[in-house]
């Protein structure tokens, strides 16, 4: 199957891409930039090596520099600080620069640009900031406004469509130019079931995570408990059934997008890290409009809430997660020599009768 192995949608088994299979391959605990939280969740991490690289939760990774900045701190700037070592630094943590007042307030959530070129802020103050990263110098390119009153809780970056998605405890979700550095529009976040006065609903909820597509420009969003997809001009694409409702733990904590073109419709759009330390796969179904659940992680390494989740590797075949308690898991997707017996007469099965129930069906195991 090495021919086929740059063909199959994200997470899905090389050949066999109805199916979704992944499997916990690396476990470890997150303690680089810890220094100062008030607790150990996981904020970010990457994959270098084969090694699980994981920031405390007010950090986040500049990937091609190998730094992370850490925010949050009173003197309502960013500090630059060593991820990993290399031949110029031996010491993690090392703090580089300090860039002071860069809000009116605390900065709430920072998110670099995978090119590492830009760094968009998001502050206590309602607004969003947009800073050019050049050497050791942030350079304000221009103060976004539009949320009204509360802080920013979400942000993401994308320089191959030029746009940035926030949110905030407005519940607002707002799309931005990069390029001109303006508002383009208001994504329109419909519940998945009709709120109601008399069960305390209508009230504004904050905006848990929004996340771009860096292949076709889509945008995931979370709001309370609703994942929602737009595509790039704003039109919803889809949502989660109705018939699908969490409660309590089983609440979605995060969620991001993977990096899925349209054209691949076997593959995963979504995935959602859960308060109770569950990992879902989300495929679309674009006829019905709706996010199809395809797995769920089935070793339960994680038993409090999900933080944070990358998806790593050319291929998008691995999927990083960390927690509130600050242990990080790397989940792969598994081959089909990899598969048990059960698994493969399933799939064999499946695969002659010509009916997987869809290639939406939920992959056994889960």
């Amino acid at each position: 199957l090495p021919s086929l192995a740059m063909l199959p949608p994200p997470f899905c088994v090389v050949g066999a891409p109805q199916r979704v299979y992944l499997r916990v391959s690396t476990v470890d605990t997150c303690k680089v930039g810890m220094a100062g939280q008030i607790d150990s969740s996981v904020g970010d991490m990457c994959l270098v090596r084969g090694q699980l690289v994981g920031v405390g939760r007010t950090c986040a990774l500049i990937l091609p520099l190998r730094k992370y900045i850490r925010f949050g701190g009173p003197n309502n700037g960013v500090s630059l600080h060593v991820a990993m070592t290399s031949a110029r630094y031996r010491e993690v943590n090392k703090v580089l620069s300090i860039h002071d007042g860069m809000h009116r307030g605390p900065i709430s959530v920072a998110k670099p640009s995978l090119n590492g070129l830009w760094l968009v802020t998001g502050g206590m103050d309602s607004t969003v900031r947009v800073w050019k990263y050049n050497s050791q110098n942030m350079q304000l390119q221009a103060t976004l406004c539009g949320h009204d009153g509360g802080r920013i809780t979400c942000l993401d970056v994308s320089t191959t469509f030029g746009s940035i998605v926030t949110g905030g405890t407005d519940g607002k979700i707002l799309v931005w130019d990069l390029r001109t550095l303006t508002f383009l529009r208001q994504l329109n976040h419909a519940p998945s079931k009709p709120m109601s006065a008399h069960d305390g609903s209508a009230k504004c909820f904050a905006v848990k995570s929004v996340s771009i597509n860096h292949k076709n420009g889509n945008v995931v969003t979370l709001l309370h408990s609703t994942l929602c997809v737009f595509d790039i001009n704003g039109n919803l694409v889809a949502n989660q059934s109705p018939d699908v409702e969490f409660e309590g733990n089983d609440m979605p904590s995060c969620a991001i997008a993977t990096d899925c073109p349209e054209w691949m419709e076997l593959g995963i759009v979504a995935v959602s890290g859960h308060m109770n330390g569950d990992v879902r796969l989300w495929g679309m179904d674009y006829e019905s409009e709706l996010l199809i659940l395809r797995h769920v992680v089935p070793e339960n390494v994680h038993s409090c809430p999900i933080t944070a989740l990358r998806v790593s590797g050319d291929k998008q075949d691995t999927l990083l997660v960390g927690d509130k308690s600050g242990k990080m898991s790397a989940c792969t997707t598994l081959k089909l020599d990899q598969l048990n017996a059960s698994e493969l007469t399933s799939l064999v099965a499946e695969v002659q009768s010509g009916s997987t129930d869809g290639p939406f069906a939920l992959s056994d195991g889960c």
